[in-house]
């Protein structure tokens, strides 16, 4: 029997930032901006605060998708379906503390809520159910840690972040990093919500206007998951994005058109490959 993730995934996404100094209060939202020069791309703001700004982004994701179980291959019948369904809300806060807008330091909290229903018909957003106070006696049939028909949910993680532009000459250019740690203890939450493990990441992003309302947006990034208790390896994850943003003359509307390309890898047990792909 073989399992397999089909090409049905549902994904949803909202991101938000807002920004203050002094009276002024602004906003950027997709599709709806008063910013005049501060991007949300992939959860993450192209621009360093001055000092004495403040600026908080919320990005939301929920994804949902099948897994399939194979009698005997990819070609053979299929015996049954499961569902999984992920939500993670990423919230930041930043605050300026460079006067020439070179540094900006910030707190990331994360909250996830998984769910792995029994029926492939299950909706997704039966995710958001409160879980029951006795434990389903039900057993995933490949790892009994793993609960069918309960959501599970809570805080995941909280980190520290900073962002950094190393030229002045160079306004578009921007680095930023971070460490999060895990922060739910319970080792069968853990294994639930994916969120045993520490993590750094480090960015790097580069955006360039070609005319008012155009721009070029580039960036790139690395997170490496610390080994724990639940999982004894690491795992690294490395994302490279193009995107063409676009905005209306008027500056009320703002589009997103762009590429992505994720890759994941391990350490591998043979010397020969130190890492080994993944995704």
């Amino acid at each position: 029997m073989k399992l397999i993730k089909p090409g049905l995934i549902l994904i949803l996404g909202f991101m938000a930032i807002a920004t203050v100094h002094g009276q002024k209060f602004k906003y950027s939202i997709p599709g709806l901006d008063t910013l005049e020069e501060s991007f949300i791309v992939s959860g993450a703001a192209s621009a360093v605060l001055r000092s004495g700004e403040g600026e908080i982004i919320v990005n939301s994701s929920l994804v949902s998708y099948w897994l399939a179980f194979h009698q005997n291959g990819d070609d053979s019948p299929v015996l049954d379906r499961l569902r999984n369904t992920v939500f993670n809300t990423d919230i930041s806060g930043y605050y300026g503390i460079s006067q020439n807008g070179k540094w900006d330091i910030g707190l990331q909290l994360g909250y996830t809520r998984t769910r792995l229903d029994n029926a492939a018909s299950s909706s997704p957003w039966k995710v958001f159910e409160k879980r029951p106070d006795v434990n389903s006696e039900i057993e995933s049939p490949f790892d009994t840690q793993i609960k069918l028909d309960e959501s599970f949910g809570g805080v995941a993680n909280l980190g520290v972040r900073f962002r950094y532009k190393p030229f002045v000459y160079v306004p578009g250019l921007l680095i930023s990093g971070g460490y999060s740690a895990a922060t739910i203890k319970e080792q069968n939450e853990q294994v639930q919500l994916g969120a045993d493990r520490d993590f750094i990441d480090l960015g790097i992003s580069y955006y360039k206007g070609l005319t008012s309302n155009v721009f070029y947006f580039f960036s790139g990034s690395l997170r490496s998951y610390l080994p724990s208790k639940v999982t004894d390896q690491s795992f690294y994850l490395s994302s490279f994005n193009f995107f063409l943003i676009q905005r209306t003359n008027n500056q009320k509307l703002t589009i997103y058109p762009g590429l992505s390309y994720t890759l994941a890898f391990k350490p591998s047990i043979y010397d020969s490959h130190p890492f080994v792909r993944t995704t």
